[in-house]
């Protein structure tokens, strides 16, 4: 599959071709359809955004694996300090 520059296609026809790598980015890091759906539309909305804002942006496919790794990367450090904080009652230990 040949990824076409952000001037050759368009954004549409991008994101069809780039959807399927972005999920199964996601998806293997954070185990998660919903989550990885999330942040599927997230990183390619800010592909779009700096695409629009007139960056040259060479390899949309790098572009866009970055920003889907780094999204999962921060959703996977949010979702550990949301388990980390319990605030319910702690039971006591078994001895």
């Amino acid at each position: 599959m040949r990824v076409r520059s952000v001037r050759e296609t368009h954004v549409g026809e991008l994101y069809g071709e780039l959807r399927p790598l972005m999920f199964s980015i996601a998806y293997r890091m954070v185990g998660s359809v919903g989550d990885a759906e999330d942040i599927v539309q997230e990183a390619f909305l800010r592909f779009h955004r700096a695409s629009a804002d007139g960056q040259e942006i060479e390899s949309p496919k790098a572009y866009v694996s970055a920003i889907t790794t780094r999204l999962a990367i921060d959703h996977l450090r949010s979702a550990r300090v949301r388990r980390e904080r319990y605030v319910g009652t702690w039971l006591p230990n078994r001895s």
